[in-house]
């Protein structure tokens, strides 16, 4: 706020300054240079500069007394009360100063000076009130606009969250359902999981508060996870990750990857006998991210796009941090698999949101 009040005074300074110094060569050239120019400078200036306080007062003036819907009659008296009073002090300061300014060599009535101060102040007068109003509805406008992008930015974090939260317990309940099937045949195998599923439940907990982490910490939740499944699926599930350790520090939506991965074991792995891979790729291409999870599995038992907690989710939530700066495509090719490609704003930890 006195940042605020600093600035406007610095404005309205600098502006009627300005303005004394046309009236100056107006006045001068008015003249035809037969009046002193230093004469001119002192009186025109001066009465220019007894402008600022009163502009800074009417701005004040139209904060507390707006024209706006439902008192409109009554800001209205209030501001030609407040012009009323500064064209009797405008007088009045004539009166006061002229002996150390001089604008007449010979101090007019009292009546004469009030006749002299309406005709000259009045205009001014409104016209400055205009230009507050200006600036006071301005000043509205940008703190609505300042709520508004606070408002969203509040709504996409809890529309995020919300989406995490019915994202989290989904694959922590898949994983729990793989070492259930896996304890009673290898005890061994499930204390693997298990250690696996402690590594998912810590990255999960550790960052349940953040919309961002690393792909480095994205790619380890990944392979906990793929462990667990690994067990479970034995030879019939190969992993391949291809991501330079250069990107590890890029900044990716939390559990972006691993619903995806759950996704192509589920639908494509899973339901076959015969051995399938996943394959996750990271790649830089400018300033934008791209990552793959594709899988070579039976194309026919794949979710179709947009189906299912992890597709679904995923796309939701890149919609809430990047609105339309993202691309988000699902392509199944008959006996070839699934590929999901994703393109994304590539950013380092201190650039994410």
């Amino acid at each position: 706020m006195q940042r605020q009040t600093a600035l406007t005074w610095a404005s309205a300074s600098a502006w009627w300054l300005l303005t004394g110094l046309v009236w100056t060569g107006q006045m001068y050239e008015a003249f035809s240079g037969q009046v002193a120019s230093s004469y001119l400078l002192r009186t025109e200036m001066a009465k220019a500069v007894l402008w600022i306080p009163f502009t800074m007062f009417l701005i004040w003036w139209v904060g507390r007394h707006p024209i706006e819907r439902g008192a409109t009659i009554r800001s209205i008296g209030w501001l030609a009360l407040a012009v009323a009073g500064i064209i009797v002090m405008r007088a009045l300061c004539v009166a006061l100063f002229n002996p150390w300014i001089g604008w007449h060599a010979q101090l007019p009535s009292w009546p004469v000076l009030l006749r002299t101060s309406f005709l000259s102040d009045l205009l001014t007068a409104w016209m400055i009130i205009g230009v507050a109003h200006a600036l006071l509805f301005a000043r509205r406008e940008r703190l609505r606009q300042q709520q508004h992008a606070e408002l969203h930015s509040q709504l996409s974090q809890a529309r995020f969250e919300a989406l995490a939260a019915r994202l989290d317990p989904h694959f922590l309940f898949n994983a729990l359902h793989s070492i259930s099937e896996v304890m009673h045949r290898d005890v061994a195998a499930a204390d693997r999981m298990v250690v696996g599923l402690g590594g998912l439940l810590r990255q999960s907990i550790d960052g349940a508060a953040t919309q961002h982490t690393t792909l480095g910490e994205q790619i380890e939740l990944l392979e906990d996870y793929v462990g667990i499944e690994q067990v479970r699926l034995g030879a019939r599930l190969r992993f391949y990750l291809d991501a330079d350790e250069s990107l590890y520090s890029v900044m990716v939506p939390r559990l972006l990857l691993q619903p995806l991965v759950e996704n192509a074991i589920r639908y494509a792995i899973a339901p076959s006998m015969e051995p399938g891979s996943i394959r996750v790729t990271a790649e830089r291409r400018e300033n934008r991210l791209l990552l793959k999870v594709r899988d070579d599995g039976n194309s026919g038992a794949i979710v179709l796009p947009g189906q299912g907690v992890g597709l679904a989710s995923a796309r939701a939530r890149l919609q809430c941090l990047f609105g339309d700066d993202f691309r988000f495509e699902v392509e199944t090719t008959p006996g070839s698999g699934t590929c999901v490609a994703i393109d994304l704003p590539l950013q380092r930890l201190s650039e994410a949101v």
